[in-house]
Parts: structure tokens; sequence; C-alpha cells
């Protein structure tokens, strides 16, 4: 029997009976059918798991002697207990129509404890029974005696006997006999040295129980104080319902009429299960009762002060975790003997460790998270980075290691696997960590904790998924486009103020066209000068005209052709990186349907490119005697051709107005002079035209700079609302989580500041700049967006004279910049987390560790209970371990005796160090430990090595402050203090 785990759930079965009972089913007490008896039971005990046994044969306890010597010799080798038991029925009668009697039981210690011979002697021998045989004659004929055997067949026979002839059967005189005793309790409880007179053999050797059945056919009517009276004084209720549900059923309904709830479903086996004839369930190994102790008395006596946690009644195996998620046991390797090498078997539930000051045991704990963490984060923010590195400078051992061992059969050592990591996912809660993290200080700052609490959000891969994949990933595209944004309203007002320097040098657009309309008169004047008429004056003019329109459509031509040129370089360029960045991930994809979807559509992006290339090389153009000609037809060669045909056309016909030289050489200098005007007439056009566009594109680009703004906040929102499902899970435990979209004004504040020469005064006019906001306050959206607005329209328009150590630019930049984040609001029975003590704050944020923890890994906590008073302690911090060690396996350091007597810790770790009290110790280790359950208990002895001196409930009462109190408190609770 392994006795160094702690306690663990065994399924116990109470109530079995022997071929050597009373009103057995068996087919007698012969030795053909004790070996099909142990046969049987041998074979159901190792099918069913069944690891403790009751042997109860009604009023005598040779059936138990039987068994305790078939196990003693070697038989039932998965049984690790045997309890004797006896029964008896009260003379109460119980029923309406029917009427039976109360079945009581008297579940005695095990003879390692109360030997066969004291219970013989103690209370067989004191059963008396008595009973008037004859109405007729009340003073004369009676019977009583000590009861056995014989004195059983003596009453049956007596009663046969004195029953008509016509009514007889063939009864056996000893059922007959048994059938028709009774014993009054308040003799019993004599016996049992309840009353006056104590009884010392048998004080605390003894469990009383009731069976259920019976116990529910009592009336109610005229005797509901007596019927409570005999329930709440026994310790256990017997129940032998044919299913699980059905014993369920019945342990509610204790609990509804408030009575004793301690129910245990045993077989009450009176018959073999392979008998086919049997339509009974009450045969061997029908038994749901799952107990979590030691297989000892002590251990059952456990489930008296815990039942709801110590009891179960099921088919499977309470509090199922998966094997590769539990510590199975962990081992110093010290061959300098610094570190006992002995292995600490662990519990899958809580286990906690305690010990004087200094004696190893945040040691120990450390080890096993070091071991086991893949992040060495916490260790470098906690400085407990090398606090215990053993095998360098003052605590060297060179050849120290630590090991671990899941249930699952895997390893790891601390020192030798490096890249190996069974259990990564392990959560470690270093002493002191909670309340730097519930300090008021760090809570304000909205900072630390609120990003321990979104990583505790974001733990499950679904919520990590939504966090990670959608919402940074949309945040930071946020962010690029911008930048990218900004970028280019920047750009678009460096290239206004380029056209606009530009067009300063140029004449001014009225000088320009009255030039031109003098230059024409004159040459209308020359043309009358060298005799033409007037008709043909006219016709010249519009010849001009006709020059004039080619020669602005040549212009347009040549400018499209640069701007298509410009636009085609730079979009091959962004299609060629962005037909990289496609292949890079169309290679990525791993399903081929999703692949070949993704490349289907993204073809168009190859043949885009195809198609530019086509276009790009039909734009060549070759230089021939200085001239550029397309190498290619195109709609630029065609127009130009074109353009060329009329131009030609255009001089033939101005050729016949030219007639007198010198005139003529003043109209031909006249007609250049007003074309170059008109050329530079048309550049200030389109330049101003240009202009109005690069307007209309920054107005654009503002209203998407904004647009994106916004976009960000709702992403914001949008993620709070994707989360709410995950972080509903704690409401059971009281725990109310709140997210809400805050803005980091301190941040924002000094980012302005510092691209200003650092004062407020010129600030005040936005309450966005207010020194008294923080990054948890709330604040209106529309106002605040109208704040953002008009400080972008101060800067942008070079009013904001602040500015003094950065461009506009970047100033604009910093302005718009990301101040948002997702703020997680925890409230806990009414409470903020920011208005709590420090203890009850560390308290919550356990909770929420422990909670929103998807992983099932085990947890490791030094000290939880630091800074909490003892209500929290015994209340909520209790409470809420009881019930989190049924979903993983806890480890926990304490010197509080609340959480290892009240949250029944599994199993106790106890460690020292050699040196560290007034008590010497004879160990050979520095650091030792020692573990096991609360009912391992045995006084202090003479033993030298300390902590094998005395028992694990010993050793909490001696060093835990307040154990013994913890202790008397909990019996004191179940009125069985002095059993």
């Amino acid at each position: 029997m392994e006795i160094n785990r702690g306690s663990e759930w065994r399924k116990w079965d109470l109530h079995v009976h022997t071929p050597a009972t009373l009103c057995s089913d068996y087919g007698g007490d012969t030795d053909e059918v004790w070996f099909k008896y142990f046969e049987e039971l041998e074979r159901l005990a190792k099918e069913r798991d069944i690891k403790v046994l009751g042997i109860n044969d009604y009023l005598f306890i040779d059936g138990y002697k039987k068994v305790l010597k078939y196990k003693k010799d070697g038989g039932l080798a998965n049984v690790e207990l045997l309890l004797p038991i006896v029964e008896f029925r009260l003379k109460e009668f119980v029923g309406s129509k029917d009427l039976g009697r109360i079945n009581y039981h008297i579940i005695f210690a095990d003879e390692s404890i109360l030997p066969v011979e004291q219970i013989e002697t103690h209370f067989l021998s004191n059963l008396r029974g008595k009973g008037n045989l004859d109405a007729d004659c009340p003073d004369y004929q009676t019977w009583g005696g000590v009861i056995t055997r014989n004195t059983l067949i003596d009453l049956g026979e007596h009663i046969i006997s004195q029953t008509p002839k016509e009514k007889r059967t063939n009864a056996n005189p000893l059922d007959v006999g048994f059938n028709n005793l009774n014993f009054e309790l308040s003799k019993i409880s004599d016996i049992l040295g309840e009353g006056s007179e104590p009884n010392t053999f048998l004080r605390n050797k003894y469990f009383k129980a009731i069976g259920k059945a019976e116990w529910g056919d009592f009336r109610w009517e005229g005797s509901a104080l007596e019927k409570k009276s005999v329930i709440n004084n026994t310790h256990f209720i017997f129940s032998a319902s044919p299913t699980v549900e059905k014993a369920n059923d019945g342990l509610e309904s204790l609990k509804k009429q408030g009575v004793n709830s301690r129910l245990l479903h045993c077989s009450d086996a009176h018959s073999f299960a392979s008998d086919i004839n049997n339509t009974n369930s009450k045969e061997l190994g029908h038994c749901f009762t799952w107990i979590k102790s030691h297989p000892t008395f002590e251990g059952l006596k456990q489930t008296v002060y815990e039942p709801q946690e110590r009891i179960k009644i099921q088919s499977d195996k309470p509090d199922f975790k998966e094997d590769k998620l539990v510590i199975d046991e962990i081992q110093f390797i010290s061959k300098n003997k610094k570190f006992t090498q002995t292995p600490i078997k662990l519990s899958k539930n809580l286990n906690v460790i305690i010990g004087g000051k200094s004696s190893g045991k945040s040691i120990l704990l450390y080890n096993i998270a070091r071991t086991l963490l893949a992040d060495d984060k916490l260790f470098k923010d906690e400085k407990i980075e090398n606090k215990y590195n053993f095998r360098e400078g003052d605590n060297l051992d060179s050849d120290f290691n630590f090991v671990i061992k899941t249930k699952i059969g895997t390893s790891q050592s601390r020192f030798d696997d490096e890249g190996k990591n069974i259990m990564p996912e392990i959560k470690y809660i270093p002493q002191n960590y909670l309340i730097k993290l519930a300090e008021p200080q760090q809570y304000k700052t909205g900072d630390s904790l609120n990003k321990v609490i979104r990583n505790l959000i974001i733990e499950d891969k679904d919520s990590k998924e939504k966090y990670d994949d959608i919402f940074i990933t949309n945040v930071q595209a946020n962010d690029k486009e911008r930048e990218r944004v900004i970028d280019n309203y920047f750009e678009i007002q460096n290239k206004i103020s380029d056209l606009n320097n530009v067009l300063k040098t140029k004449s001014n657009k009225e000088v320009l066209e009255k030039n031109i309309e003098v230059n024409l008169l004159r040459i209308t004047e020359l043309k009358k000068e060298i005799g033409l008429s007037d008709e043909e004056i006219v016709k010249y003019n519009m010849l001009q005209k006709d020059l004039e329109i080619l020669n602005v459509e040549k212009n347009k031509i040549s400018n499209d052709y640069k701007k298509i040129t410009k636009f085609n370089n730079e979009s091959e360029n962004i299609l060629i990186d962005l037909k990289r960045q496609k292949d890079i991930i169309s290679m990525s994809l791993e399903n081929t349907e999703i692949q070949n979807e993704f490349k289907n559509v993204y073809q168009k992006l190859d043949e885009l490119i195809l198609d530019l290339d086509n276009f790009i090389s039909s734009y060549e153009v070759e230089n021939i005697d200085g001239k550029t000609f397309f190498k290619k037809d195109n709609i630029f060669k065609k127009l130009q051709d074109e353009i060329k045909v009329k131009a030609s056309a255009n001089d033939k016909d101005l050729e016949k107005y030219r007639k007198n030289a010198e005139v003529e050489k003043q109209i031909k200098s006249l007609e250049v002079s007003i074309e170059e005007d008109r050329k530079s007439l048309l550049t200030i056009l389109q330049l101003n035209k240009e202009v109005e566009t690069y307007k209309n594109e920054l107005k654009k680009e503002k209203s998407k700079l904004f647009r994106i703004y916004k976009k960000s906040f709702r992403e914001y929102v949008s993620i709070i609302k994707n989360l709410e499902d995950r972080v509903k899970v704690l409401e059971k435990d009281g725990l109310i989580i709140n997210g809400r979209v805050k803005f980091n004004f301190p941040k924002f504040r000094n980012s302005i500041l510092d691209i200003s020469h650092g004062t407020y005064k010129s600030y005040n006019y936005w309450n966005m700049f207010n020194s008294k906001l923080t990054a948890l306050d709330i604040y209106d959206t529309k106002l605040f967006m109208q704040d953002i607005k008009e400080v972008f329209d101060a800067i942008d328009s070079s009013n904001f004279s602040l500015l003094s150590k950065i461009s506009r630019q970047n100033a604009i930049k910093n302005l718009l910049d990301d101040y948002f984040f997702d703020y997680w609001e925890i409230e806990y029975k009414g409470d903020k987390l920011g208005k709590m003590s420090t203890g009850k704050a560390s308290f919550v944020i356990l909770m929420l560790i422990v909670g929103l923890s998807e992983s099932r890994t085990p947890i490791l906590i030094d000290q939880p209970e630091d800074n909490l008073d003892n209500r929290s302690v015994s209340k909520d911090l209790v409470e809420y371990l009881k019930d989190k060690k049924k979903e993983r396996q806890i480890i926990l350091v304490t010197h509080n005796p609340n959480i290892v007597v009240n949250a029944d810790a599994e199993n106790i770790i106890v460690a020292n160090q050699q040196g560290q009290n007034d008590i010497e110790t004879t160990s050979e280790y520095i650091f030792d430990y020692v573990n096991g359950a609360l009912e391992d208990s045995f006084p202090k002895n003479e033993n030298t090595d300390l902590l094998k001196s005395m028992g694990i409930r010993e050793h909490i009462a001696e060093i835990v402050e307040g154990g013994k109190e913890a202790f008397k408190k909990r019996e004191e609770k179940y009125g069985f203090k002095n059993q």
C-alpha cells in the first residue's frame, strides 16, 4: 500500500456479508461455498477497483475473522483494508402497514487498532437480549441472555414452539431467533461507552451507521424528533440502491430534509454476482461509493469532517484529470546530500508544502516551476532567476538536479533536458507576485495588471486567434495605412507647394493674355499693309487658331505620355513586389484546395503584370538624329502622326498669306511670340488645374485619415465584444469582467510635450490635454474626436506655435498614433478591483489567473494567503481551492492552517532544514521532506529523525500556527470530537 501520496480516491464497500452470515443467500457455510466466495470476491475487487471491505455478518464476526485470515495468508491482494461491522435491529417499529425495524450498524476499527478479541470482549459479550415468550404468564415464561449462536437458536426454538402448529414453517431456528431479536439504542450506547461509564477500549474506534431504506419508512407523525435524532446521531447512512441515480436521489432527499446526509452506497451483499438466478441487486461487488482518503480507519474518519469533498457516489473514479497533466512525483538529485533524494509522490488534487522558516518550502516549489516553465521571463522579472541555482556560488552542488515525472510516465530534468518540455503551460505564482500586481499604485497605471488580465483572457486558442490574428493584425494594418496616408498627405502638400513655386516663376496670366491680344492686332494690321482683304485676314486668323489648337493638343499628348510613363514604372515595381508576396503565401498554404482557390483568384495579378509589360513595351522609343520616335504603333504615335499631318496642311495654307518678306518676317516673329505666350498660358492653366486636383486629393486623404483613426477605435470595441463570452465563464465565481476602450492620456500628453517646448499653457484650449486625465478616465468620444481634428488643423496650418522639435508631418503622426487600449474592469461581490484591499485584490487576481486559464496543467502558488484576513482565507480562498483542485492539480506553499485543514488538502509535504529550529534531527540531508495525508497521525516518538518522529497531523499542529485549533474547530463542527 502506497502511503506517501496523500489521500486518494478508492472504492469502499462497507456492507458485505459472508457465507457465515445469518439469513444468507450464498448457499450455506461450507468449504465449497467459501471457496467460491473468495474466488468471486478476489475477482470483483480487482475488476471493480474495490480497495476496502466492511465485513458484516449481523451479530457475529466469525466471517470477518475468516476473511481476515484469508487476506493475511496472501489473498485479496487488491483489498487494502478490512473492517469488522456488527448489525442489529432497533426495537422501534417503522412503516405504516408492513411494520419493520431500523437496521443499525457499528463499524469497528481494523485489526491493527482494535483486535477482534477486544470487540468480542467489550462489545459482543455485552449484547444481551430478553423477552416474554408467554403472554398468559408474564412473570413466568421469559427469555434472556448473552447473544451467541446457541442462544439465538434457543430463542428461535422457543418462538417456534409457541407458534400454532398450522402457522409453523420450516424456518431455521437461528434465523427465527435473529429476526425476533431487537435492541434498545440506549443500551447499545451504554455498551459503546457513550453514557456515564466510558469504555476506554472502544473509544474513538468505531462509527455508527443506519440503513437509509428503513429510516425512510420511519413515520414523521408523532415521532419527528426521534426520527431526526436517530439519523443525526450516526456517522453514516447506508444505501443499497440498485443504481447510482437512485442512490444520489436518496442523498438529495436527505439534504432536503435537513438531516445527516453522509450517505455511503454499499452492496449489502447476501449473494453471488455470478448467480444467474439472483434478481436482487444485493450481490457481491455492487457498490458505487468512492472515498478519498488513506485506506485506514483514520482515513474514514476524515469523511465525517469533509463528506462533500471526500465521498462520491458514481460509477467512475472522481476528479478525472488527464495523466499527462498531472505531476506524479518529484525528486532532488544531490549526491553531496544537500537534499533528500527520496522521490516525493504528489496527489493529483491539492498538495500543500509546510515548514518552518527557511525550511526549503519555496525551494521545492521553485524547482518544479523552473524545471517545467519554458519561458524564463517571470523568473527574471521577479528577480528569482539565480536565487536557487545550487550549481553556482555559495550554493555550490555540482551534481544538483531536479527531476519531474508525470502520471503518464514522461519525465523532465531541470538541467539535462534542454529543449524538452513536458508541461510548458504550467502556472507559477511566486511569493508576493499577486500583491505586487494588486498594489494600488501599480493598478492605477492601467498597464501591468491589465496586461496580465488580457493575457489570461486570450489564453485559450480561439480568443488568442481573435486577439492576435484578427485584432492585432487589423490594428497593425491600420497603423501602417495611417502612416502611409500621412506620408501621402504631406507628399501632396509638397507637390502643391512645388507647383505653386513653379507658378511663381511664370509670367502673369493677365499679362500673357494681353500680350497675345496686342500681337494678334499687330499681325492684322501688317496683313492689311500687304494688301490682304478682310476675308483673307479672317481666314488667316482661323488658320492661326487651328495651329494653336494643334500645339495645345501636342503639349497635352506629351504631358500625358510623361504621366503614364511615370505611373507605369511605379505600378510595375508595386505589382512585382505584390506578386512576390503572393507567391510566398501560395507556397506556404498547406491545403491543396485552398491553395488552388487562392491561385485562381490571384491569377489575374499575373495577367495584369503581363498586360502591363506589353503595354510598357508598346511605348518604347528610340532616338534618331536627335529626334525621338516610337518603335511600335500606339495611341501616342497615332495622335502625333495625326497632328503632324494637320500641322503640315495648316502650314501649307498659311504660305499663301506670306507675300512681303519684310512684313512676313515681322508677322513670323509675332506668331512665334504668340505661340510662346500661349504655351506659357497653357502651362499656367495646367499647373493651376493640377493644384486644384491635388487640393481635392488632400481633402480626401484627410477624410481617409480620420476614417482610419475611427476604424482603429472600432477595432478595440469589436475585440472587447468578441471576448465577452470568454470572460463570462467567471461569473459563476462571482467575478464580473467588463471590457472598456480607454485612451492613454498621460502617454499622449507626454508624446506631444516631447515635440514642443514642454509646457501646458498653450494646450489649455483642448480638454484632451487636461493634466488631470488618467489612462482610466471616461471620455466623450464626440468631443474627443473634435479636439483631435482641431489640433490636427492647428498643426497642419502651422498655427501650432508649440512645435519646435519636429516637422509637421511627424507631429501629425504623434497626434494620430494609437493611444487606445483595451482595459478589463474587474468586479467581485460588488467591489471594484482598484477599491479593494491589497489582500482581497490579490485573491481576486488569483481567481483570474486560475479561472481564466484554459490549460489544465498544475498551478504552483507560493503563500496565496499573504495580506488576506483570516475570514477571507477560511471563507473565500479555502472554498476556491476546494473547488479548483477538482479541475487541476495544485501545489502551494502556506503558513495558514485553514488552507491545510479546511481546504482538506489531499497531500501535505513537510519541509525541514537542519539548524533552522531548536529541534535537532539525525537526518543525513540538509534539506529533507516527508509527505502524507491529514489522516496520517501518530504522536511524537523517540525517533531522532525529526520528520519521521510524528505523523503529518502532528507536524501540522506543531509547525503551522493555529494548526491545533483548526483541527479542533473542524471536529467540533460535526460534534464527534469526544466519540
